[in-house]
């Protein structure tokens, strides 16, 4: 059972004016502290009135008002992290994003929570909440591997399992018909509960062999709600791929996982048809079918010039269309015009049989 902390922080209100050395203020004074009231104002910080851990590696806080933009902004996410003091080696692993429905109550993704441990947070220096470490896992239905080293973990929304992205003010225009909403239980009109998965940002898993060896594998960025299903991706480490023929177990710190095995098969590598030059920074890659989930992710290829050179490329995270996805040149360089690249696939993820480009 989740266990809830209702606080409630009083407001500091009012201002203090320190007058020195006169009695009238002169029009300078005047102007000065006209223009002191909004700042201070807008230094007014938000702060904690209800925190509920909701599984392992969720929280769900509410604030007295709406958290600043700032506060909010993936591009922050740094800085964000240093407005949440926690104890017990706890961090915030990806932005506060709003519930829909509400107008201060954010789903918060933590660092996995350890049972019996009681945790203190500060949000922005503000006074200490305590909370109780939940020992809630997330109820994963079944495993399946898509790529020779990568697999997915599939929850469904009727065994009472929702991505957060359904749920959240953010994402709501884009999900159609699979945006809902639910109140503070986290219960939809009809009163069905749902567990709530939050950002799987940094989240690992481990997979062990019927030979006994264990392998982590690591999320893949922006799958775990693509294509209208709850599958995110997980990927074994560089350069390692699953032994066909071989069955592994899948487990995890904040999952369980109701079909937890599979039996590794050889499955084909996608297969590269062309690449074409945007920019002298990009550049887009065709392949020889719609993958049909974000199996570009995380993938890099190597481009090699007619003048010699050798550069690293990476897919930009969300821009496959299709069967098409774009490219980013990494480590300061660009494309030369009027050179002639070679695209050959790093570890293994596709086939190229002499696919280039040339750059603009």
């Amino acid at each position: 059972m989740n266990k809830k902390a209702k606080i409630l922080s009083p407001l500091l209100l009012g201002l203090t004016l320190v007058i020195t050395g006169c009695n009238t203020n002169t029009p300078d004074t005047q102007s000065e502290q006209k223009q002191e009231q909004p700042q201070k104002e807008t230094q007014n910080e938000a702060q904690i009135t209800e925190l509920q851990p909701l599984n392992m590696m969720t929280l769900q806080i509410t604030f007295t008002e709406p958290l600043l933009e700032e506060d909010v902004n993936t591009e922050n996410l740094e800085n964000i992290k240093k407005n949440f003091e926690f104890d017990n080696d706890m961090g915030i692993v990806n932005v506060p994003r709003l519930k829909t429905g509400t107008e201060s109550t954010y789903i918060v993704p933590v660092t996995i929570q350890k049972p019996g441990t009681t945790y203190t947070v500060s949000y922005k220096g503000e006074e200490k909440q305590f909370f109780e470490a939940s020992k809630e896992k997330i109820n994963i239905r079944q495993t399946k591997q898509v790529t020779n080293d990568t697999f997915e973990i599939e929850s469904f929304k009727e065994d009472g399992v929702t991505d957060y992205a359904n749920i959240i003010e953010a994402y709501r225009a884009d999900r159609g018909d699979l945006a809902f909403q639910v109140d503070n239980e986290n219960k939809d009109e009809n009163g069905e509960q749902y567990q709530v998965i939050s950002s799987l940002r940094d989240r690992v898993v481990t997979m062990t062999s019927d030979k006994g060896e264990k392998i982590t594998a690591n999320y893949v960025p922006f799958t775990q709600a693509a294509d209208g299903r709850q599958a995110p991706k997980f990927r074994l480490p560089e350069g390692q791929t699953l032994t066909p023929g071989t069955e592994y177990t899948v487990t995890s710190d904040w999952a369980t996982i109701k079909n937890p095995t599979l039996t590794a098969e050889e499955i084909a590598p996608l297969t590269i048809k062309s690449a074409e030059a945007i920019d002298s920074k990009s550049f887009q890659i065709t392949v020889d079918k719609d993958p049909g989930m974000e199996l570009f992710a995380g993938r890099k290829v190597q481009l090699k010039g007619d003048d010699g050179s050798n550069i690293e490329a990476q897919y930009r995270f969300s821009s496959r269309k299709g069967p098409v996805g774009i490219f980013d040149v990494l480590n300061d360089k660009t494309l030369q015009p009027g050179v002639k690249y070679t695209v050959v696939p790093m570890n293994n993820w596709a086939t190229a049989d002499h696919v280039s480009l040339i750059a603009k």
